[in-house]
């Protein structure tokens, strides 16, 4: 298949990354010197960004635009609205217009643009996660060599959930989809959800994203280039927290500049960390897509086996149901809210040793 790319945009939401965005958009404005389409970079400040600005390219292809509601997902899509009004004004058809969402603290090829106008047009997905490889960035310290062993090792799980119910988390970081499919999406939703009492903003836009699309009949697929190096100030701001999954689902809370990892090993043991974290991959990789109707490859049932086959069959009776134009974040609430739930958090634990081969 060959598709047509009459315009391409990257999206670049920054929130207390001046130290990292500069750097992001001079790479992607060197990248679009080599490509064959025109492209347009969107900076999007969503705050304690300080003199950031003063620090940028003066560049027509460069666009700044300014949040009023903060988070990733309102970010997101603020800049995908700012392309989609660019595109426009250029005459470029919806089909024809694609974004690329990245983050600001990344490292990326020389050849990123390009890459991304070919695998765009070398696949009929509707939209297509690209590969982000957790690195230091600029001069961050490396991890402690067994903390990024083990979060290869665990993540390497995620490839076979999505042989079986396929690709549910795009990744804010490094996907691309095209401006009609991302309107006809309603862009980019940021999740929230009661902490302690107060409303927080909670990470998760960008799975949900492709949760949504795959609900509403979008096809998604994996692109193997181009990749990106993403920092990883996020795992060593709580290495213990990544590995075992807890960090993802605390209250979302821009990190601060870099960060040095802690000191390894942790007081918590590996069997804790690595049951919880893995228990914690089926939960989102395969329990929430399976939970919300997604269905899955006959495969399942030989790597399940009859009982556990027989516990989630009971749990999907009591799943919540969406219809399009409902109120997702009440959905997607109660959706994580029943994933985590002992009884179902247990089947998780029990699916992911049955996986490993340990009985």
């Amino acid at each position: 298949m060959t598709r047509r790319v009459a315009a391409l945009g990257v999206v670049v939401p920054a929130r207390n990354d001046a130290g990292y965005a500069a750097a992001t958009v001079e790479a992607l404005l060197d990248s679009a010197d080599r490509s064959t389409v025109p492209v347009s970079v969107i900076l999007v400040d969503d705050g304690e960004n300080g003199p950031m600005r003063a620090s940028l390219p003066g560049d027509e292809r460069l666009a700044v635009v300014t949040t009023r509601e903060h988070g990733p997902g309102h970010a997101r899509t603020a800049g995908a609205k700012a392309f989609a009004e660019q595109a426009r004004a250029l005459g470029v058809a919806a089909g024809e217009g694609w974004l690329v969402s990245l983050d600001a603290d990344v490292s990326l090829p020389g050849d990123f643009v390009g890459r991304w106008v070919e695998a765009i047009g070398a696949t009929d997905a509707d939209i297509l996660g690209g590969p982000a490889i957790f690195a230091p960035v600029g001069d961050e310290a490396p991890l402690p060599a067994d903390v990024e062993a083990a979060s290869e090792w665990m993540w390497s799980d995620t490839g076979l959930y999505e042989h079986f119910v396929g690709l549910v988390n795009v990744g804010g970081c490094n996907h691309a989809v095209s401006i009609e499919v991302a309107r006809a999406n309603t862009w980019y939703l940021q999740p929230t959800a009661v902490v302690e009492g107060t409303r927080r903003i909670v990470p998760g836009d960008d799975w949900d994203f492709g949760l949504r699309a795959r609900m509403s009949g979008w096809s998604t697929g994996r692109v193997r280039e181009p990749a990106v190096t993403t920092s990883v100030r996020r795992i060593a701001a709580d290495p213990v927290g990544f590995l075992a999954g807890r960090s993802y689902e605390r209250p979302f809370e821009p990190i601060r500049g870099s960060a040095s990892p802690e000191a390894w090993p942790p007081a918590e043991s590996w069997q804790a960390v690595s049951s919880r974290g893995r228990a914690r991959l089926v939960a989102h990789f395969l329990a929430k897509p399976l939970l919300a109707g997604l269905a899955p490859k006959g495969e399942l049932d030989w790597f399940l086996g009859p009982e556990l086959r027989a516990e989630w069959e009971a749990f999907a009776r009591s799943a919540p149901t969406w219809q399009r134009g409902a109120d997702w974040n009440a959905f997607r609430t109660a959706l994580i809210d029943l994933c985590f739930a002992d009884e179902v958090f247990g089947w998780c634990r029990q699916v992911a040793r049955r996986i490993a081969g340990v009985s």
